[in-house]
């Protein structure tokens, strides 16, 4: 037997381990460590494509503390739980599918942490066939793309991954997780909320509001969100 023969069964073996990962059934602990990968590798793709593209080594965590992106972690989810059987879709569809989706997706981020926090982390008013700078056409399309190779390739791949990994090594690794990313996306929040209220001149008033002040300045919030705006210093 040749080299490429034993290479050649060892990938086609890969692919039946994956598609049969893929067909048992979604559950929490599956859902939620697609979450954590998705959100952790989503955050070191944004990091590298702004290296590539601009030169630059910048923060694009959506959380103060851990490289984490909140929003593909939860796109990843959506993904899954839209496209989970549609495997056997034709590729045009898929990706006609996940720009459609993918777009209002990006919209509804946007106008949550806008409406929450009364700041931007992405603006695309520069770029052609924008929708309020939320969304455009390009990156509307790149999540077309996103939902079929998730569909065919990642998901596959990552639930054969999960699998891998002792049940209970998994569940002990999933708990302490979800702590760290509960804990750090409650103070990140508060952080950012904290920020807002300073601009419209509210006072702090406790230990919690004091703490936030001293610990999260605006200054130490910009460092850590670099491509963060304020609505307010743009007139929107």
């Amino acid at each position: 037997m040749t080299k490429e023969t034993v290479m050649a069964a060892a990938r086609s073996q890969a692919r039946e381990e994956a598609k049969a990962a893929a067909a048992k059934p979604l559950t929490a602990y599956r859902v939620f460590w697609l979450f954590l990968i998705a959100g952790f590798v989503g955050d070191l793709i944004e990091v590298v494509f702004w290296w590539a593209t601009r030169g630059e080594f910048i923060s694009r965590s959506s959380l103060l503390y851990g490289p984490f992106s909140l929003v593909w972690g939860l796109a990843a989810v959506l993904l899954t739980l839209v496209f989970r059987r549609m495997d056997d879709q034709g590729a045009v569809q898929i990706v006609l599918v996940g720009t459609v989706l993918g777009g209002a997706y990006e919209y509804i981020c946007s106008w949550f942490q806008e409406a929450l926090f009364g700041a931007y982390f992405w603006d695309y008013r520069h770029l052609p066939l924008n929708l309020n700078g939320r969304i455009n056409l390009i990156f509307c399309l790149f999540w077309g793309f996103a939902a079929l190779v998730w569909v065919r390739l990642v998901f596959p791949a990552v639930c054969a991954l999960i699998d891998r990994v002792p049940r209970q090594t998994g569940r002990r690794a999933a708990i302490a997780a979800a702590v760290l990313l509960t804990c750090s996306t409650v103070l990140s929040a508060a952080a950012l909320y904290r920020m807002d209220q300073r601009r419209a001149g509210v006072p702090a008033m406790g230990a919690v509001t004091r703490f936030l002040d001293e610990t999260y300045p605006d200054s130490r919030l910009k460092d850590r969100y670099p491509n963060m705006g304020i609505l307010d210093e743009i007139g929107w």
